[in-house]
């Protein structure tokens, strides 16, 4: 009870700051607009940063004016900071962590204000949409795409919106509509260990007036940066082929349709990790970890494939109301196999064979009159995910001798949702939002599962799952169903106090849906279902353009109350992983954002993010782990790092030539983060990436070649891993590393 009263005497004093910020803002704020104003009418022609125009609210709108912690990278800040992946977002967004390595190269996971997940399989905290339509799993999800608009990054619970509810913030790619004009671009980068990136974009008129279309392909290879002994062969290469189209049609002047598809081929190496004493993973050894040797003993395998098309139905019904459908069908397969040790024994290694397919459906009708404007709309989910695996865990000091389990699991997903929202002003400075959603899903779950003890254990890349059943001393099958609903409001009040300054002040919550644990490997895991996790969101923010437009400032501070936490637990022995509803918690902190022109060849952008994170209650039972952790109370937050800040600068040298020289620079911090039970030596110590650019734009624009670094002072880091001493023989100690520096010469052309 005691730590109930403490926990709410946090969230009272956590307002009251946010109230203060605001309170405290405002005057500031409104003095400096004033003397901004009088400028501007002094120096009318004076240059100033161009408007970024989002969609953010289902509905075009400056980004200035739109109350929600949002950051928006346009065409031009895309390709100056060479973003083509969610990836490349790491250190980019604040208050977003984004790991640099993850199980695979097209598998990537998120945390936003603390809120995220470890584990790739579970349905994600933070939404990942492309032109609309929700990518469901973190597995298969990191898209290259050649023809990217614009990205937008929402932070909060986002369920009023959008199709799908995100309890921690959603993250938007929108890529480029077909025009009638024929066109295109092509570009090449070429670089060290033999990167080779060809990208191409076709576009025009296929009926004139009536079709119109385009097509994008990718071809991205490159070899292998870890050396892997024990197969003499380079390991942690890339090897994808994307391919993407749309066709848009008008066939009235209100009526637009367009049909999008895309297949991606992912055969890049799965990730493969460096024992920290090498060669043999024994703790004490001595010997220096090199991040780029691996001692791993599977081949590599990985045939991950995705594949999906949509069709957006756009209908003005009038100049007020415009309704609008998404439909969607989605899938990929693997398999795909893991080494989670890196040394030649087989002590902690995996396969899975993985199936998922979905289909969403979504109508909104949007209106715009007067002093309103509001969104209405309904959404179909659908989604049958199966994960076949089989995992060999040293569990005995004996070599190559432990427990082999095998387990089916096929989760089905039926989801429905109701979600609106509206905005009325007052007058010219004063107006409320207010928003819903009601969500109501209905899950079934079949698991099988068998296991072996005490075995040798032989990894084999398709194993023999009828012979392991035939031989398994334990054996289990499970059916389970079970329904999760809940309705989360919104409420949001805001001031725009002139054209250059805006408050705003928001209550709102998000909804993780309860479900069943696609990994479970025991009766328990598999028949207990988790519960829903609740996120309920204060936040306040200022957003700020100053000095006649030359700079822009938004602040952004939050409390986030979440109910019924889930997290992932792995006993680091018997590699058996648990998700768990582990109690109640808290995040505070803030965020700012600094855009600033300070001459007309300069361009300057940073940010700063603060987080605190607590766990308030727990409740749940914690596997055996190598911290001796019984309870997380007293323990930060996984993905959770207390600072982040970053930085870019771009400037057009004066140079006297019909074209542009430009040289370019940004750069990333990140403080220390941990693992769930906050081991010591798992802990990710803090890291500062710098990245650059030279290059040329010709004088007509069309285009560009020059140089890109990543990673300018190779530093290298452990972005994961695992310490278990008395898993094996010998133990395990593994890390995943970030990519080394990276040198790529390039050319763009539009045509």
């Amino acid at each position: 009870m005691a730590i109930r009263s403490g926990t709410r005497w946090g969230a009272y004093r956590t307002r009251i700051l946010l109230a203060g910020v605001v309170s405290s803002a405002f005057p500031l704020a409104s003095a400096v607009a004033a003397e901004v104003d009088a400028e501007a009418d002094a120096d009318a022609d004076r240059y100033g940063l161009a408007d970024i125009v989002v969609t953010a609210e289902r509905r075009e709108g400056n980004i200035q004016k739109t109350p929600i912690a949002i950051t928006a990278f346009d065409e031009s800040l895309i390709k100056q900071q060479d973003i083509s992946t969610f990836r490349d977002l790491s250190g980019r967004i604040p208050g977003l962590l984004a790991p640099k390595r993850s199980t695979a190269y097209t598998t990537q996971t998120y945390a936003m204000r603390g809120i995220g997940e470890t584990d790739t399989f579970p349905e994600p905290t933070v939404a990942v949409y492309v032109d609309d339509v929700y990518l469901a799993r973190t597995v298969g999800s990191l898209y290259d795409t050649p023809d990217l608009e614009r990205v937008e990054v929402l932070r909060g619970p986002q369920g009023t919106l959008y199709g799908r509810n995100s309890a921690a913030g959603a993250i938007r790619f929108i890529t480029k509509d077909p025009t009638s004009e024929f066109g295109g671009s092509a570009s090449l980068s070429l670089g060290n260990y033999d990167n080779f990136d060809a990208r191409l974009r076709l576009n025009g008129a296929i009926v004139p007036e009536l079709l119109d279309g385009s097509i994008s392909v990718i071809r991205h290879t490159r070899d292998g940066w870890t050396h892997n002994v024990t197969l003499d062969d380079d390991v942690n290469d890339l090897d994808l082929t994307v391919v993407r189209g749309k066709l848009k049609a008008y066939p009235s002047d209100r009526l637009t349709l367009t049909l999008s598809g895309d297949a991606m081929w992912d055969r890049s190496t799965p990730s493969y990790y460096a024992p920290v004493y090498q060669p043999d993973g024994v703790p004490g050894s001595g010997t220096k970890t090199n991040p780029d040797r691996t001692w791993a003993d599977p081949e590599p395998l990985n045939k991950t494939t995705v594949y999906g098309g949509s069709l957006v139905a756009k209908y003005e019904i009038d100049d007020n109301f415009t309704v609008k459908s998404v439909t969607a069908l989605r899938g990929m397969h693997g398999p795909i196999n893991y080494d989670n040790d890196g040394i030649s024994l087989v002590s902690a290694d995996s396969w899975s064979d993985f199936k998922q397919y979905y289909r969403t459906q979504e109508f909104t009708l949007n209106g715009e009159f007067g002093n309103w404007n509001f969104v209405a709309g309904v959404y179909y989910f659908y989604e049958y995910f199966r994960d076949l695996r089989v995992r060999w865990s040293g569990t005995s000091r004996t070599p190559n001798l432990g427990q082999v389990v095998y387990s089916r699991g096929a989760l089905e997903t039926e989801s429905y949702a109701a979600f609106g929202q509206l905005n009325y002003s007052f007058d010219d400075r004063w107006s409320v939002t207010l928003g819903g959603r009601y969500t109501s899903d209905d899950r079934s779950f079949k698991n099988e599962g068998a296991s072996r003890s005490n075995v040798p254990l032989v990894y084999t890349p398709y194993p023999d799952v009828d012979a392991i059943f035939a031989s398994a001393t334990n054996w289990f099958f499970t059916d389970e169903n079970a329904d999760f609903s809940a309705f989360n409001p919104k409420v949001s009040v805001q001031y725009q106090h002139d054209p250059n300054l805006l408050l705003y002040a928001s209550y709102s919550q998000g909804f993780k849906s309860g479900g069943f644990d696609i990994r479970a490997t025991t009766v328990t895991a598999s028949i207990n279902p988790y519960r829903p996790q609740t996120t309920t969101a204060y936040e306040v923010g200022v957003k700020t353009k100053l000095f006649d437009n030359t700079l822009v400032a938004n602040l952004a501070v939050f409390y986030n109350e979440i109910e019924d936490f889930h997290v992932r637990a792995s006993d680091l022995v018997t590699r058996v992983t648990q998700l768990l509803n582990a109690g109640d918690g808290h995040t505070q902190g803030f965020e700012l954002e600094l855009s600033a022109l300070p001459t007309q060849r300069l361009r300057f952008g940073a940010s700063v993010a603060y987080l605190e994170t607590k766990y308030d209650t727990f409740t749940a039972t914690l596997p055996g782990n190598t911290a001796g952790r019984t309870t997380l109370i007293g323990l930060d937050f996984p993905f959770s790092p207390k600072w982040q800040a970053g930085f870019s600068a771009t400037w057009d040298l004066p140079i006297d030539t019909a074209g542009v020289w430009r040289v370019g620079v940004d750069g990333q911090y990140e403080s220390a983060r941990k693992d769930l039970y906050n081991t010591p030596e798992l802990t990710v110590r803090k890291q500062a990436f710098f990245n650059g650019s030279f290059s040329y734009t010709g004088e007509d624009e069309s285009w560009t070649a020059g140089i890109n670094v990543k990673n300018i002072f190779d530093l290298r880091r452990n972005q994961a891993g695992g310490y278990a001493p008395t898993s094996g023989p010998n133990g395990n100690y593994y890390f995943a590393y970030n990519e080394p520096r990276m040198i790529n010469v390039f050319i763009r052309k539009n045509f």
